[in-house]
C-alpha cells in the first residue's frame, strides 16, 4: 500500500476530528453542527489522498462526530496511509552528529513513528537535547544545551502552549571567522507530545533555519 500521508498531516486530521467531536458534544444547535461538520469535511478532504481508505474515513464522519471511540477506530485504519519517520541506525545517527563523541541514542521502542515529523530526545545527564529534522528533502542533526527547568510557554516547534524549556544551540556568526553565538528557543520538553501537536511544518522549518550553522 502506498504511503501518501505525512505524520503532520495525520495530526492535522486528528485535530479536525477533535474540533468535530467537541462541537457535537457541546452544541445543541443543529445548524451550527452542520457548519462545523462541513468545514471539517472540506479541510480533511484537502489533506487526504484519493484512496479507498480515505473515502471510507470520510464516509464515517457522521458517526465519528458523535463517538470518540469510533474516531479512534477510524484513525487505526487511516494510519496505514502514513509514512512513518525512519528508524535510523547508530551509524546514520552518528553521521548526523559528527561532532558528538558519545552520542546517546533514542529509545525507538517508546516512539510512535507515525506521529513523528521530527525526532527529538533528551540526555538528562549532560542536559542536552538532540533533534533530527527534515530540511530540503534531507535529515539534519541539531543539538544543544537544554535547561532542566520546566516552564509554561509557547513551543517554537509545534507552536502550542505547554511545558517547555530553553534550548540553546551554537550558531556560527555571519562574517565572523570561527566565532559562534548561542541562539535560544523555548521548545517542548517532551518531543513525542510536541510531534502529536505538530500539524504544520512552518514553525519547525523556521526553528531548523535559526538553529543551523549559517
Amino acid at each position: 500500500m502506498d504511503k501518501q500521508l505525512q505524520p503532520h498531516e495525520f495530526v492535522a486530521i486528528k485535530e479536525q476530528i477533535i474540533i468535530l467531536n467537541k462541537a457535537f458534544n457541546s452544541v445543541n444547535d443543529k445548524n451550527v453542527k452542520a457548519v462545523v461538520q462541513a468545514d471539517v469535511v472540506e479541510t480533511v478532504k484537502s489533506i487526504l489522498p484519493d484512496t479507498e481508505i480515505a473515502t471510507d474515513f470520510l464516509n464515517q464522519l457522521p458517526e465519528i462526530a458523535t463517538s470518540r471511540q469510533r474516531a479512534e477506530s477510524a484513525f487505526k485504519q487511516l494510519v496505514e496511509l502514513v509514512t512513518p519517520f525512519p528508524e535510523l541506525s547508530s551509524n546514520q545517527l552518528g553521521k548526523l552528529f559528527k561532532k558528538v563523541k558519545k552520542l546517546p541514542e533514542p529509545k525507538w521502542e517508546n516512539l510512535d513513528r507515525h506521529e513523528m515529523t521530527y525526532l527529538g530526545w533528551n540526555d538528562n545527564g549532560s542536559q542536552k537535547k538532540y533533534i533530527v529534522a527534515p530540511r530540503d528533502g534531507k535529515l539534519v542533526g541539531i543539538y544543544g544545551d537544554f535547561d532542566p527547568k520546566p516552564l509554561n510557554g509557547l513551543c517554537a516547534i509545534c507552536h502550542q502552549l505547554g511545558t517547555v524549556s530553553m534550548f540553546l544551540s551554537k550558531v556560527k556568526s555571519r562574517g565572523a571567522d570561527g566565532n559562534y553565538t548561542k541562539r535560544g528557543n523555548l521548545i517542548c520538553r517532551d518531543s513525542s507530545l510536541c510531534n502529536a501537536q505538530l500539524s504544520s511544518l512552518d514553525h519547525l522549518a523556521s526553528f531548523v533555519e535559526t538553529t543551523l550553522v549559517k
